[in-house]
């Protein structure tokens, strides 16, 4: 018999079930909407891939963890009717639901209200709390497997995936159980897979339904895998208007590197997050800069920045502050030495906030130009940048002066940089390292062929920025060449 990836079987018998309508499809199988010829019900029937059930590790596991779903007892769980393997596919038998997925309502919305978002969070985090108490850890929690009804009661679904929470590491097929997306970063270097797992991705898709968009979102594996490893969580009130602050920390908890630094629960997520959606609740303050852009790599050398720490925004006026030495973060290696192979290509690079010195250099004293005392129209950019508006990047050192409109806003997966016009034609340049908000400013900057220039006095490092790549070079040698993700310039 056919796989459900050799040919239609719409119309067509899989032991007992008659498969009336394709539902959806994904990486591990496709979901029919069948009816149950043994027992008279319409019924929500998953083949997986027929490769699968030639594992036997896999099918061993499917059938244990299916096993213990069956068994759960909570109204967020689609309850499991069957399971088992037919003609060598393996499949699942659960009750069928009319609606549609959270990312499906994703895409039609945008962003979900802080209170809707809240409150489909603590549905999910109910369903996952049951299935923690019973030693199954889901491990593939993302918006596509929410299903919600019409009044928005939702269902996790696709437990019949999910692993037990013995099972350490990541397996062969984990990226392909997972959606790296929402994985954390234990996923990728080896790390014990459990409870906390989940709330990392649970927090994740709270980001998604506050902002509309993962918090880390690109086509690239490598970034994706350095975002969920070094990059800091997001801030969701500085990518939406209308987001309270305190849901800041929500997702800086949720989402923390480390697992013993997360919420303990996903109930205790869910409860933080309706807090944050409560009216009248004082916001909290970040406890520490952490960049808006889903990418990051981490840097060979960061002791030899050049950079000031950033300190929260935005004072009337920056004060100095002795610089922090970051040290290196380690990689796990091991049996799964392939896939971080990936993650080492991406750390090879020069740190492109840098000098070649021993210490790390001050910002230049020169030249932070003055506001003009005449009201200046800020021109507007020949393109969007996230997170920016008419002088640069919200809540960040990355900005212009009020009355030094932008010449050039660009954004690279490690850095935040504008260079703008003071009154009498000038230009200087402002950058922020996405990591930890340090930064400088220079004001030797000039135009170039198809950008701008600017040098470090202090020790002639070169900063030159085009539309394509932020080339960092010291001595003529490439310190760091960044594509340039977003950029814009004045019309």
């Amino acid at each position: 018999m056919s796989s459900p990836y050799r040919g239609p079987r719409l119309g067509t018998r899989f032991g007992p079930y008659e498969l009336r309508s394709l539902i959806g499809e994904g990486a591990m199988g496709q979901v029919y909407r069948a009816y149950d010829t043994t027992k008279d019900r319409e019924v929500a029937l998953k083949l997986l891939r027929t490769e699968l059930a030639t594992d036997p590790s896999f099918q061993k596991r499917f059938r244990r963890e299916s096993q213990l779903a069956a068994r759960l007892q909570e109204p967020h769980v689609i309850p499991v009717h069957d399971f088992g393997q037919i003609d060598g596919v393996l499949f699942i038998d659960m009750r069928l639901v009319n609606g549609a997925s959270l990312k499906e309502l994703l895409r039609e919305r945008g962003e979900l209200e802080p209170r809707e978002a809240a409150s489909i969070i603590a549905q999910v985090a109910a369903a996952l709390d049951a299935a923690h108490a019973d030693g199954l850890v889901h491990r593939d929690v993302k918006p596509e497997n929410v299903l919600l009804t019409r009044n928005n009661f939702a269902y996790l679904v696709d437990f019949g995936i999910a692993h037990g929470r013995g099972d350490a590491g990541m397996t062969a097929n984990g990226l392909v159980i997972g959606s790296c997306a929402y994985m954390a970063p234990e996923r990728f270097n080896g790390g014990r897979v459990g409870p906390h797992t989940d709330v990392y991705s649970l927090a994740c898709v709270l980001y998604e339904c506050l902002t509309g968009r993962p918090p880390f979102d690109g086509e690239d594996l490598q970034e994706l895998i350095s975002a969920h490893m070094f990059v800091p969580p997001p801030r969701p009130s500085i990518m939406r208007r209308g987001i309270d602050r305190s849901f800041d920390q929500v997702i800086a908890r949720g989402m923390a590197k480390q697992p013993g630094a997360r919420y303990i629960s996903a109930g205790e997520l869910a409860r933080a997050a309706t807090a944050a959606a409560s009216p009248g609740l004082a916001p909290s303050e970040p406890t520490g800069p952490s960049g808006t852009r889903p990418f990051e790599v981490s840097y060979p050398n960061p002791e030899d920045t050049g950079f000031t720490p950033y300190a929260p925004p935005p004072p009337p006026a920056r004060a100095a502050v002795p610089p922090r030495r970051v040290g290196r973060t380690p990689v796990v290696v091991g049996a799964f030495a392939g896939l971080m192979l990936i993650v080492a290509a991406i750390l090879g690079g020069i740190l492109a906030f840098g000098n070649k010195g021993g210490s790390p250099a001050q910002p230049s004293a020169a030249g932070s130009p003055s506001v003009p005392t005449s009201v200046t129209r800020t021109p507007s950019l020949s393109g969007s940048v996230q997170g920016a508006d008419g002088l640069g990047f919200v809540g960040h050192t990355a900005r212009c002066s009020p009355g030094n409109p932008p010449a050039a806003v660009l954004r690279t997966a490690q850095s935040l940089v504008v260079v703008c016009q003071t009154g009498d034609g000038g230009l200087y340049y402002r950058g922020e390292r996405i990591r930890d908000g340090a930064n400088i400013e220079l004001s030797n900057t000039v135009r170039s062929a198809d950008g701008f220039v600017a040098t470090n006095p202090d020790n002639g490092v070169r900063y030159e920025i085009g539309p394509q790549r932020l080339t960092i070079l010291s001595n003529g040698h490439v310190d760091s060449a960044e594509p340039v993700l977003q950029y814009a310039t004045a019309r």
